[in-house]
Order: structure tokens, then C-alpha cells, then sequence
């Protein structure tokens, strides 16, 4: 399961209007109600969804799956709501709950604010709480938490697409190496956090691929991705040895998994159809991301996306066959 990216996500609110509203999900049999601000956020957030699907990530595919939103007393759920092109296609059905949410593997979650994406033994679905539950949670009010909330379901409903190819990779490094429950994205981070010249390698790196996707010039484009590509893989071969080996792969992974999820938030938001953001603020609040594989994901796919072109989501988004790394790695060869 995938954890929430409420922490990291927040950050990227501002006052740009969302898009407006098409239709509103009707449930059947109507045994309770979301409020009608969440129904129409809902609406907005799917609609976003089916244009960065179509526009931004390039058709992607999705397994069958199932969204799952739920506000303080009610769940409302679709086997289709991600996979459908027109919002009068969508089928929702709704239950009321007394504080816990059931997940379609049986899992009982707390209902307070949350956001992930789970393809644990075949069985994909995204859940979300409404905005009524993140306001009352004190995440923020408004337009400026809606828009923040799209961008979330894009790169949770991004990893939906992913999870099918990369998932299997994971859960083998996982079954491998019988790693924790608790091993997630930020696991490497946890580990070398308080390691200077980790750190500092990371920082390092993130910035060189940034600097990468910004200029202007081909060649120094790859000059400078080929140099923060030395800087990770001189890092790895120098701390992630003996027991800490696995992270290696599992770091590729999950630069993939954040990296590519972050892109798609990024790019609607910035997108004058999407969130009609500030590209330059925008860049700030993603480049300077406190997660790593986040911040240096994001950048690793703004570096991939400037020097080899769209092709790179073909892989990221559908068949897994490399990871971001391993992509821009062949890029700067050819």
C-alpha cells in the first residue's frame, strides 16, 4: 500500500480556480449522502483526472480498479469512476459508515484524512476522504485545498497505472529481502537521513537534474543529467552495501513511482486547462520537496521529459519495462 501524500502535497496549494463542474455522482440505492461541495469536488477532481489521462500522461491504461471516496458518515465507491472517458458513464453506489471504511481487501481504515493508491494481490483501488474531512482536519478551506486535493488524486490515480508493471518488482524485492510492513518510499530517508554526506549527495543530485530540465542547450542537458546520474549510482556503490544492497532497487523504484506522480500533479497544475498555476511557484514548492524521493524523483522525470521526449511514459505509466534511472541513463547514451 502506498502512503499518503497529504504531508508533501500540501505545500502546493495556492489560489488558481479549479475547472469547472460537468455532472455530480447520483448513488443508487441512495442509503446516504455526501455533501453536495464534495460531490462536486469529486465531479471536478474525475474530470481532471480524465484530461491528464488523455493529455498529460498519454492514454494511460488502467487495471481494473475500483475509487473510493468517503466523507465523515458515508463512502462512496466506482469500479469505473478512473477508467470511464465521460462523467455520465460512471456508476457509483454509497454505505454509510461509523468512523472505519472498509477497503475492498477488508482492511478497516480510520475515516480521517487520507489519499493512497494499493494493488496488493491483484486487487487495485484508490481511496480518498472528501474536503469536508480534510477541513476538518485543519489541512486548510477553500478553492486553494480543492485545487491541492486534484493534484493529489493525479498522482495517486497515476500510481494505479504503475502499480500493475512496478508493483510486481517491488513485492518480489520485498518477499526477497522479508522486508517490514513499514518499508515505504521514504525508507532510504529514514536510513541516511541524518548521514551529511548522503544528504548532501542527494541535494547535489536533485539539483543537477533540475538543472538539466531547464536549459536550453541539448548537449549541456545531457551534460549535466549524465553528472547527477555518476553522483546517484557513485552514492549507491559507496553506502548501499551489504544489508543496505536492496535499496538500490528499491530506490529506482520508487524515483519511478514518486517521480512520474509528482510529474502528472505538477503538469496539471501548471497546465492553463488544468490548474492555471504559476509555473515558476509551482517548481519551487516541487523541487523543494523534504521527501527525497519525491523532490529528486520529480526532478530525475523533468530531466527524462526534457531530453528524450514523451516517450519515456510508455514505460512509466504502462509496461514497467525500466525505471526513470534506468531511462534517462540510456538517454544521455544515445
Amino acid at each position: 500500500m502506498l502512503k499518503s501524500y497529504l504531508l508533501s502535497l500540501a505545500l502546493l496549494a495556492s489560489g488558481c480556480a479549479l475547472s469547472p463542474a460537468h455532472s455530480q455522482p447520483h448513488t443508487s440505492p441512495p442509503t446516504c449522502s455526501l455533501p453536495e461541495a464534495d460531490r462536486e469536488w469529486i465531479d471536478r477532481a474525475l474530470e481532471a483526472w480524465r484530461f491528464a489521462a488523455r493529455e498529460i500522461t498519454g492514454n494511460v491504461q488502467l487495471p481494473h480498479s475500483q475509487a473510493i471516496f468517503f466523507s465523515a458518515d458515508c463512502v462512496l465507491s466506482s469500479e469505473n469512476a478512473l477508467s470511464s472517458t465521460r462523467a455520465g458513464d460512471v456508476r457509483w453506489s454509497a454505505s454509510p459508515h461509523a468512523g472505519e471504511v472498509t477497503l475492498p481487501d477488508g482492511k478497516k481504515i480510520p475515516s480521517g484524512v487520507t489519499s493512497f493508491a494499493s494493488g496488493e494481490k491483484g486487487s487495485y483501488y484508490f481511496v480518498m476522504s472528501t474536503p469536508s474531512v480534510w477541513e476538518a482536519g485543519g489541512v486548510g478551506q477553500g478553492e486553494s485545498l480543492r485545487k491541492t486535493m486534484v493534484a493529489v488524486l493525479l498522482h495517486e490515480s497515476s500510481h494505479i497505472a504503475q502499480i500493475r508493471a512496478y508493483g510486481t518488482r517491488l513485492e518480489a524485492l520485498i518477499d526477497r529481502y522479508s522486508l517490514p510492513d513499514s518499508f515505504n518510499d521514504d525508507s532510504l530517508q529514514e536510513r541516511f537521513g541524518k548521514n551529511p554526506e548522503f544528504t548532501a549527495s542527494i541535494k547535489r543530485e536533485t539539483q543537477l537534474f533540475l538543472d538539466a530540465a531547464a536549459t536550453k542547450d541539448d548537449a549541456e542537458a545531457r551534460r549535466l543529467a549524465r553528472e547527477g546520474l555518476g553522483l546517484v549510482r557513485e552514492r549507491q556503490a559507496r553506502w548501499l552495501v551489504g544489508d543496505d544492497a536492496y535499496l538500490v532497487e528499491a530506490e529506482d523504484l520508487w524515483l519511478t513511482f514518486e517521480g512520474a506522480g509528482q510529474w502528472v500533479a505538477y503538469q496539471w497544475l501548471v497546465d492553463p486547462r488544468g490548474g492555471r498555476a504559476s509555473r515558476e511557484e509551482e517548481m519551487v514548492r516541487f523541487s523543494g520537496n523534504r521527501w527525497w524521493s519525491q523532490a529528486e524523483g520529480f526532478a530525475v522525470v523533468m530531466a527524462l521529459d526534457r531530453i528524450a521526449g514523451p516517450g519515456w511514459k510508455g514505460h512509466a505509466y504502462g509496461d514497467g519495462a525500466q525505471t526513470v534511472l534506468e531511462m534517462l541513463e540510456a538517454a544521455v547514451r544515445d
